[in-house]
C-alpha cells in the first residue's frame, strides 16, 4: 500500500496527473457537497501541486503529479506513510492502539482529535492544520453513525479502496493502482 494508490482515485483517466477538477469530481463522487468539493480541490492543489510536480516552475493548472505524491508528505501526522509515500501498518496499528479503548477496532472523534493534539511537532502550523483537516475528511467520508470509525474503513481510505465503494465507482479497466498496489480490482 502507498500514497500513490491512495490518490489514484482522483486521476480518473489514470495519466498520472491530477488536476483541479479530477479532485472536485472526485470528491462530488464520495459525497461531498459543493463548497466542500469546492475548497478541498483548491487547498489540496494549492499545497501540493509544486511539490508534486517535479519542475523548478510551478504549473499554472496546479496539478499534481502521482508519482511525485510522496514530496507533499507532513509533520505533525501519525507517521502512517513514510517520507517515501510508504505505509507503515506497524506503525499505523501502534498510533491506532494508543489513542483507542480496546478492542482498538474503532474510533471516535474525540479520540481523534487527541491523536491529532499527540502528533503535534512543535511549530508546525501547516502540519497540525494539514493532519486536522485530513481526519475530519476521514470522518465526513465515512459518516459512521454510531460516531465511531472502523479502523477497516480507515485502512480503505489509506489505500483508495474506500473511495470507490462510497462512491459506486469502479476502479478503471487500466487500474493506475496495478503501480502502487497487487490486487488492484479489489475495491
Amino acid at each position: 500500500m502507498s500514497l500513490q494508490a491512495h490518490v489514484a482515485f482522483f486521476d480518473r483517466d489514470g495519466d498520472g496527473v491530477i488536476a483541479p477538477w479530477d479532485t472536485y469530481r472526485g470528491f462530488r463522487d464520495i459525497g461531498f457537497g459543493l463548497l466542500l468539493a469546492l475548497n478541498g480541490a483548491f487547498l489540496i492543489h494549492l499545497t501540493l501541486s509544486y511539490l508534486t510536480y517535479g519542475t523548478l516552475l510551478p504549473d499554472p493548472l496546479f496539478r499534481i503529479r502521482v508519482k511525485h505524491i510522496h514530496k507533499g508528505t507532513h509533520g505533525s501526522s501519525s507517521g502512517a506513510y513514510t517520507s517515501r509515500g510508504r505505509f507503515d501498518r506497524a506503525r499505523f496499528d501502534n498510533t491506532f492502539n494508543l489513542y483507542t479503548t480496546a478492542p482498538h477496532t474503532h474510533i471516535t472523534l474525540a479520540e481523534t482529535m487527541q491523536m491529532v493534539h499527540g502528533n503535534v511537532n512543535a511549530y508546525d502550523v501547516f502540519g497540525v492544520l494539514a493532519n486536522l483537516s485530513e481526519w475530519l475528511t476521514a470522518y465526513l467520508v465515512i459518516w459512521p453513525a454510531d460516531g465511531r470509525m472502523a479502523k477497516e474503513d480507515i485502512l480503505g481510505i489509506y489505500d483508495g479502496s474506500y473511495f470507490y465503494k462510497v462512491s459506486g465507482r469502479k476502479p478503471p479497466s487500466s487500474c493506475i493502482q496495478k503501480k502502487y498496489v497487487k490486487d488492484c480490482g479489489k475495491a
